[in-house]
């Protein structure tokens, strides 16, 4: 759930009560947990505007030039969030040279003093990738640089970390656990498919804000279900950020011809995943900027043995899957505040059709198989 939170036409904005509505963390807070965890005193705390799913604060403290991030977690999970972030991070300090952030406290119980759920960790050095790139252009050679880093990085999430046999979201004991939507764990690609579609199924029986697709919907499900699809069995689990694009990248900008990552946050998300889902969840900035662009970065995946669209067996199916799957009830039209249902409906029209349009394919496709 990465995606921004408005949908707009020319008058009306679509606002969601999203995993932020009413969770609140204050500067007496801040000051408590800080002396409490690090006996400092905090100098400047600075709310960042960057956080869709929770709440990001900066903090400096009089005793140390080392800065600090506090994280509060968003009302839409119980503890798996927060947990999956903290134990992510503990493997890549662990098996990887990626740099992250070294956790320095955390409760995943909202039942604590501050009545949230909290990560305390270290600020990384660098500036965001997506705001240096909202102020300036850069060059082709730059791109390269941060592309080369980002290469080497996953290489090391795919080869160094341990993989699972599992398909979810890390739990603090080390193990696979459900995803960030209590669905899972699943053994097969075929089961974590199967579940997320009967989890829509749910949706669009339960949620008035599809009625008007409800019906066409659950028919490109019936017709899903009895679709021959092939089995995926050279479709390795591995390792994943699971929203790793340019807003969770921090770059070095003291050389802007020859950047370098010297952060990646934001590791919520992670978990064992098939390698196909990285692509529809991350890179989006590497795959859509450009043909130069996207066939480089593909290239140096390629050249370190990391699987890619180009080479996973079966990906036009893969894509058509995810297509099919994430539009039957698309997450951003839920928890409106101010449902313009003009554009609710485009909005669920543009969906069918892609739908539609995946179900379609994905009957041509396997008859050809």
């Amino acid at each position: 759930m990465s995606a921004n939170n408005s949908s707009s036409n020319s008058s009306v904005t679509l606002e969601r009560n999203g995993p932020t509505y009413r969770i609140s963390f204050t500067r007496a807070q801040a000051d408590i947990l800080i002396r409490k965890y690090l006996n400092e005193t905090i100098i400047s705390f600075e709310c960042i505007n960057t956080g869709y799913n929770n709440l990001i604060f900066f903090i400096n403290t009089q005793e140390n030039t080392q800065q600090y991030v506090i994280k509060i977690g968003g009302r839409y999970w119980n503890k798996i969030k927060t947990e999956a972030e903290v134990k992510a991070l503990e493997l890549l300090s662990k098996h990887t040279t990626i740099p992250v952030p070294k956790i320095l406290a955390y409760s995943s119980d909202r039942n604590n003093e501050f009545g949230v759920e909290w990560i305390l960790m270290t600020r990384l050095s660098g500036q965001n990738m997506s705001i240096v790139c909202k102020t300036q252009k850069l060059s082709l050679n730059a791109k390269k640089s941060i592309i080369r880093d980002l290469a080497d990085y996953i290489s090391q999430m795919h080869f160094k970390i341990p993989r699972f046999d599992k398909i979810g979201a890390l739990m603090i004991n080390g193990q696979i656990g459900t995803d960030l939507n209590q669905l899972g764990p699943w053994s097969t690609y075929e089961q974590f498919i199967q579940t997320r579609v009967q989890a829509e199924k749910k949706i669009l029986n339960e949620d008035i804000t599809f009625s008007s697709v409800k019906d066409s919907m659950l028919d490109a499900i019936d017709r899903f279900e009895k679709i021959q699809l092939p089995i995926f069995s050279n479709l390795p689990f591995v390792f994943s950020h699971g929203d790793l694009d340019f807003q969770n990248i921090l770059i070095s900008i003291n050389d802007l011809e020859l950047p370098r990552i010297t952060g990646i946050v934001d590791w919520e998300w992670a978990g064992s995943f098939p390698c196909s889902e990285e692509y529809f969840t991350s890179y989006n900035y590497f795959l859509d900027d450009d043909k130069e662009i996207r066939i480089y970065f593909l290239n140096e995946l390629e050249k370190r043995n990391i699987l890619t669209p180009r080479t996973i067996e079966h990906f036009s199916l893969l894509e058509k899957i995810n297509q099919f799957v994430t539009n039957l009830a698309p997450w951003d039209l839920t928890d409106l505040v101010n449902p313009d249902y003009l554009i609710v409906n485009k909005r669920l029209e543009q969906s069918s059709s892609i739908v539609l349009s995946a179900l379609n394919e994905l009957d041509i496709c396997t008859k050809k198989e």
